[in-house]
């Protein structure tokens, strides 16, 4: 396994867990088992999921030590003030049935997430919260962000092939803040998984054009979060680390990019108000 080193210090694995849509509890308790035999140690999760507790439920029941994997969850703009933020952090304590988070972050930008900033920050100083970062914020709104003088961690982004945003990407590197694609594979959407090249350089390395993607991600300097509840597909999406994409294959599939964003975009501000509104 590759390790990033944050900037705070602290070091995450190349790639991490998912748990996007995982409400089930049976669907929750097949995925972690198949992703900790696999060698998952990095589990990511939201409040906005509603699949926190029974995450922390089959992490708790696993046999592994709490230091032997990470969990990431998130506060909803919603819970930006300074009192809601405060309870959303301890309810996911609750919830996760754990003492500390590894790495909290912020779900969208919203008009007052300065407050829940300070507090996330207020958390990291009592080690309740070991990193704090973002999700979803583009350059002005990160920029926004490092005024406070409380550097994140990552930036957690819809990125993949067909959306590759290199000026965020190369901003997020300049300033020592790890890149983390949500949606690397843009689940399954326009077929990516579909393009020539992928299916070429899937036959020239024997793999798969999943595993090709992934590989991408991570050669770029950047932390991918797969999602599944499928074993075998499940172990296909981390094993990565014994082999490396040639330079010129790398730059063909940059070719890729059609700068499609398949989800919300960050600075769309009628999005942004509907996601502070939502319970």
């Amino acid at each position: 396994m590759k390790y990033y080193d944050l900037n705070d210090g602290n070091k995450v694995p190349a790639i991490g867990f998912g748990t996007y849509k995982i409400t089930e509890a049976a669907d929750m308790d097949r995925a972690i088992e198949a992703a900790l035999e696999a060698g998952f140690t990095y589990f990511d999760t939201a409040k906005f999921y509603n699949n926190e507790k029974i995450l922390g439920k089959y992490l708790k029941e696993s046999g592994k030590k709490r230091d032997d994997y990470q969990i990431a969850t998130k506060v909803w703009p919603n819970s930006f003030d300074t009192d809601k933020c405060k309870k959303s952090i301890d309810d996911s304590l609750a919830d996760l049935d754990s003492d500390y988070i590894d790495v909290l972050l912020i779900h969208w930008y919203g008009e007052n997430f300065k407050e829940a900033w300070k507090v996330f920050d207020d958390y990291k100083e009592q080690g309740i919260v070991k990193s704090i970062g973002v999700c979803n914020f583009s350059i002005s709104q990160m920029a926004e962000l490092l005024e406070t003088g409380v550097m994140p961690v990552l930036d957690q982004l819809e990125s993949h092939l067909h959306l590759q945003d290199k000026d965020t990407v190369n901003f997020l590197k300049e300033n020592n803040i790890l890149h983390q694609p949500w949606s690397p594979i843009a689940r399954g959407k326009e077929d990516l998984l579909g393009e020539e090249i992928l299916s070429e350089l899937a036959d020239k390395y024997s793999r798969t054009p999943a595993q090709i993607v992934l590989k991408w991600h991570i050669e770029r300097g950047s932390m991918p979060i797969v999602k599944s509840i499928t074993p075998d597909r499940i172990r296909e999406n981390i094993a990565l680390f014994d082999f490396d994409l040639e330079e010129v294959d790398m730059h063909a599939l940059a070719s890729l990019d059609q700068k499609k964003r398949y989800s919300n975009d960050p600075e769309d501000k009628k999005w942004l108000d509907e996601a502070r509104n939502m319970d």
